[in-house]
């Protein structure tokens, strides 16, 4: 059982409320690690949580994280969490604006939690979730969520709405009630939020409103697939291609096979339109939105020309991260778009990312022994693999992060002769999460080309496999001179052509 009062024993609600050398000592630490992504928001320091209100306003893309500025500080260990605000004005360019929300008011005090955006008029409104507790004098807290509403207005300004929007808990569920995920549709504003039921499953709930201050619920989302795990966080419903998306993160599932291996999952299911009528989904199964090992807590908007851009936590919550010892963890997925594919979503990079090429290598090579493609000292790029290969038999090798003598790598592999892809993370620098095993893998039908694209920073590689029908994203961390990469091909010969670009540093 967590010790709620130990958690909370120097709970603050601003960093203003911290000795300044106190913050300065946490910055510090940051700057020594060796580890900083350079195309990917992470945290200035302290560890960041969730992407929130991922949303298009006045002439930006702004996104929110989650934020525990202090939680890695010690004697004492500051509690104080809330949220930190970028914008862009092309999705690769990120400006960090600062702290948007803290952890001030009466409903919020014990955490500013995830939540969600959308605009209105001259104002961007944000729909988050409050943590409180009651019963703090007694070893029984009871937790007290609200959802909560504040407006951003045009100079980032961010002001609280006093009263809550929607207070819980509801009759009927637990007090995990949260994440709410705020749209429009058919005139009404919606809101779909994760609940946990008194039976310990987990589901979605729908809200409306007319006014965004009066909220009503309608009910409870009908699936006709068998809702499991004992939590589902972090939901989003959209439209995409004339189908219904909803996005959700099922805590408790039973791993299968190759599938839901991490500690918890981040899932979609595709259908009809949701009926907002009786709220019932009509969808086959759902299946993991990503393959790897570092995903969670996805969160969608539309952008003026109508793309559907997802973003996500490039973690699973774990606490053994080598970026805790800088006292700073966690960072944002590269910006994906999203698209729907003979019932699968697809998932790639956004285009914009072409803004940050520098440095171009591309060949067409035969390969069967070990070869190392030569393409730049940093480990950030854009890497697009075709492989191909008559023999059905073939086993291509992918070696990433690679030490000189490539004993040391990210390595993926491409087994034609068991329609798979692996990859394979035990080799790959410092160990962590190894509970969770070191190995994920997809199935993958044996074409005769195999296109394979890595999204790789210096800590991270995310990969696209048959233009997103797959994707993995992986934390890797390694030493900076571990920047080769190498291919071969066991049982034959390959055909491997590839373009790499290399990767210029955000501007921030």
């Amino acid at each position: 059982m967590i010790n709620r009062r130990k958690q909370f024993e120097y709970l603050v609600s601003n960093l203003k409320d911290i000795p300044e050398e106190n913050v300065i000592k946490e910055k510090n630490s940051v700057k020594r690690s060796p580890y900083h992504q350079r195309i990917h928001i992470e945290s200035l320091f302290g560890m960041l949580g969730d992407p929130n209100g991922f949303s298009y306003f006045n002439g930006y893309y702004h996104l929110f994280h989650q934020w525990f500025p202090m939680k890695y500080s010690i004697n004492p260990n500051y509690f104080q969490q809330g949220w930190f605000h970028w914008k862009s004005k092309n999705l690769v360019d990120w400006i960090p604006v600062g702290e948007a929300m803290n952890n001030d008011t009466v409903f919020d005090k014990y955490g500013v939690y995830s939540g969600s955006a959308i605009p209105i008029n001259n104002k961007l409104f944000l729909m988050y979730n409050g943590n409180s507790w009651t019963n703090t004098d007694t070893d029984d807290w009871h937790r007290v969520p609200c959802q909560l509403g504040a407006y951003m207005d045009e100079n980032d300004n961010v002001t609280k709405m006093i009263h809550p929007l929607i207070k819980g808990p509801i009759s009927g569920y637990t007090g995990h009630f949260r994440d709410p995920k705020i749209f429009k549709k058919n005139g009404k504003y919606y809101s779909i939020i994760g609940v946990q039921t008194k039976a310990k499953t987990g589901t979605v709930l729908i809200y409306e409103s007319q006014n965004l201050k009066s909220w009503n619920k309608v009910g409870e989302v009908k699936t006709n697939f068998e809702k499991k795990g004992y939590m589902w966080e972090c939901p989003d419903y959209f439209e995409l291609d004339n189908k219904g998306v909803l996005l959700f993160c099922p805590q408790g599932l039973q791993s299968k096979g190759n599938r839901f291996l991490n500690a918890f999952q981040a899932c979609y299911a595709i259908g009809n339109k949701l009926d907002f009528r009786n709220l019932y989904f009509e969808s086959k199964e759902y299946e993991e939105i990503d393959s790897g090992f570092d995903f969670y807590a996805p969160q969608t908007m539309s952008t003026p020309d109508g793309r559907r851009i997802l973003s996500a936590w490039m973690s699973i919550m774990n606490s053994n991260s080598p970026l805790t010892k800088y006292h700073y963890d966690g960072c944002l997925i590269f910006p994906r778009e999203l698209s729907i594919r003979n019932g699968k979503l697809i998932q790639k990079p956004v285009s914009e990312i072409t803004k940050l090429y520098t440095t171009d290598y591309m060949e067409n090579k035969v390969i069967s022994k070990n070869q190392e493609i030569v393409a730049g000292l940093i480990n950030c790029r854009d890497i697009k693999f075709d492989v191909s290969t008559k023999d059905n038999n073939a086993i291509s090798i992918i070696d990433l992060f690679a030490n000189r003598e490539n004993t040391s790598h990210l390595r993926l592999v491409l087994d034609k002769m068991k329609n798979r892809f692996i990859v394979q993370r035990i080799k790959a620098g410092i160990e962590f999460e190894d509970e969770f095993g070191t190995e994920r893998s997809c199935n993958l039908k044996a074409e005769k080309s195999i296109s394979i694209r890595i999204i790789q920073d210096i800590s991270s590689a995310e990969i696209f496999i048959n233009n997103g029908e797959n994707v993995f994203t992986i934390r890797v961390f390694v030493p900076k001179d571990q920047y080769h990469i190498f291919v071969k091909n066991l049982n034959g010969e390959v055909n491997v052509q590839y373009k790499i670009h290399q990767l210029r540093e955000m501007n921030s």
